[in-house]
C-alpha cells in the first residue's frame, strides 16, 4: 500500500510542479510574456469560481472526511485499476481477490477502535502528515482517551468522540467494504453489466438533481436496466429515483451479509484464505453462502482447524443438551473468532471443543447479499 500511496502522491507533486512552472514569470521567453499575466488572470478566476462552489472543503476538511478518503480509494479501485480488468476473463479473477484482501485491510484499520497504542500511534503520524489536525477540537481530546472508540454497541467514549473518530477513518463499520463487496457480488453473478455509480453521487440536470442507486446494472436476459442500492431504509430515495427515471431499482440488504465482528475482542473476522481463493476463481461453483471448515477447507487439516491454527475461522453453536463441548457461555449463537473462544475458556472446556471437531460449529463464509435472488 506504502508504494501505491507514494505513487499517488507524484501525480499530484506532478500536477503542482506544472502549475508552479507557469507561475513564474521568469520561465517565459520575452516573446510569450503576455501568456504569464493570462495564465494568473484565469487562474484567479477559475479559483474564485471554484471558492463559490466551496471546493477546497471537498477535497479535505474535518466534516465529511470519511466520505473524502472512502472517495479517493474508490477512485483508485473503480477509476484507474479498473482499467486493468477490462483486458481479459483472467484479470477479472484478480480485481475479486484484490478486493477481498483489501477489505481484509478495511477490516484491520478499525483496530483502531479498541487498541490504545495503535491509536494513539495513528494519531501521532496523523500529527506529522496533516497540518493543523491538532487544532481540531476533538484531536487531542481523543489522544489523551483510552478505551473503546468508534463502537457502535459501545459508548465509552461519548458520541462526540464517537463522531469524531469516524472522520479519521475512510467510511467506518463496513460502509466502504460493503459497497466493494456488493460490487464483486454482482459481478461474480453475472448478471450483466455493471455500472458502478459510487463516486457519482448525484445526476445533475439545469435546475434539479437525483440522487441514484449505487449501481446500474445493463441485465443480460430482458436487455432492461436495474438499480442496484447496497443497504436497507433507501426505500423512499429509491422510490424517487424509479418514478423519475422509470428505472426499477433493487436493495441489497447487509445485514445478513456474514461480516462479523467478534464480542470478545471486538475485532472484525476477516475474509480466509479459501474464501478469497475460491470466490475469486471464478469457475468455482458456490452452492452454500457457510463453508463448513472441517470438510470443506483443503489449506489446514481437520487438526490444525480443530486447534484454531487459522486466525480466520468462526465459531458459531448453540447450546445442546446432550454436547457437552457446547456447555460453556460462547455457545450463543453469536459469531466469534475460534481462536478467541479456544484463548477465554479453561484447559478442561477447550479441550472438549479441540477433541470434538464440531463441523457444524468452525465455519467461514463467502460475501453474500440478499436481494439479488429475486432478480436472477
Amino acid at each position: 500500500m506504502k508504494e501505491i500511496y507514494e505513487r499517488l502522491n507524484k501525480t499530484v507533486l506532478h500536477l503542482s510542479a506544472l502549475n508552479d512552472t507557469f507561475l513564474e514569470k521568469e520561465n517565459y521567453d520575452p516573446s510569450i510574456i503576455d501568456d504569464f499575466r493570462r495564465y494568473k488572470d484565469i487562474t484567479g478566476k477559475f479559483e474564485r469560481e471554484l471558492e463559490s462552489l466551496g471546493f477546497k472543503s471537498l477535497l479535505y476538511q474535518r466534516k465529511g472526511r470519511q466520505m473524502i478518503l472512502s472517495d479517493l480509494l474508490e477512485y483508485l479501485l473503480f477509476g484507474r485499476i479498473y482499467y486493468g480488468v477490462v483486458d481479459s476473463f483472467e484479470n477479472r479473477s484478480h480485481f475479486i481477490k484484490a478486493i477481498l484482501f483489501f477489505v481484509n485491510l478495511l477490516m484491520l484499520y478499525e483496530d483502531l477502535t479498541c487498541s490504545d497504542k495503535l491509536r494513539k500511534s495513528y494519531l501521532f503520524n496523523l500529527e506529522k502528515c496533516v497540518n493543523g489536525i491538532t487544532d481540531e477540537e476533538q484531536f487531542l481530546k481523543l489522544k489523551k482517551y483510552s478505551g473503546f472508540v468508534g463502537i457502535s454497541t459501545k459508548k465509552d467514549a461519548g458520541k462526540e468522540l464517537d463522531d469524531y473518530f469516524d472522520t479519521l477513518l475512510p467510511k467506518t463499520a463496513g460502509g466502504l467494504w460493503h459497497e466493494l463487496l456488493a460490487y464483486i457480488y454482482v459481478l461474480r453473478r453475472d448478471v450483466g453489466y455493471i455500472i458502478p455509480l459510487l463516486l457519482t453521487q448525484k445526476f445533475i440536470g439545469l435546475d434539479d438533481h437525483l440522487t441514484p442507486p449505487d449501481f446500474l446494472v445493463i441485465e443480460n436476459k430482458h436487455k432492461r436496466m436495474i438499480g442496484i442500492e447496497i443497504g436497507s431504509f433507501k426505500e423512499r430515495q429509491s422510490n424517487t429515483f424509479m418514478i423519475k427515471t422509470g428505472i426499477p431499482t433493487i436493495s441489497l440488504d447487509t445485514r445478513n451479509s456474514r461480516t462479523d465482528r467478534c464480542p470478545i475482542c471486538n475485532r472484525w473476522i476477516g475474509f480466509c484464505p479459501f474464501v478469497i481463493d475460491n470466490f475469486s476463481n471464478l469457475d468455482y461453483e458456490i452452492k452454500n453462502n457457510t463453508v463448513h471448515c472441517l470438510p470443506d477447507c483443503d489449506l489446514y487439516s481437520r487438526e490444525e482447524i480443530a486447534h484454531g491454527c487459522c486466525p480466520y475461522t468462526k465459531y458459531r453453536r448453540n447450546k445442546a443438551a446432550t454436547m457437552e463441548h457446547t456447555h460453556h457461555r460462547y455457545a450463543n449463537n453469536y459469531h466469534y473468532h475460534y481462536q478467541c473462544v479456544l484463548a477465554h475458556l479453561d484447559e478442561h472446556q477447550k479441550n472438549l471443543i479441540i477433541e470434538a471437531e464440531d463441523e457444524t460449529a468452525l465455519i467461514s463464509h463467502f460475501p453474500y447479499y440478499q436481494g439479488l435472488d429475486d432478480l436472477e
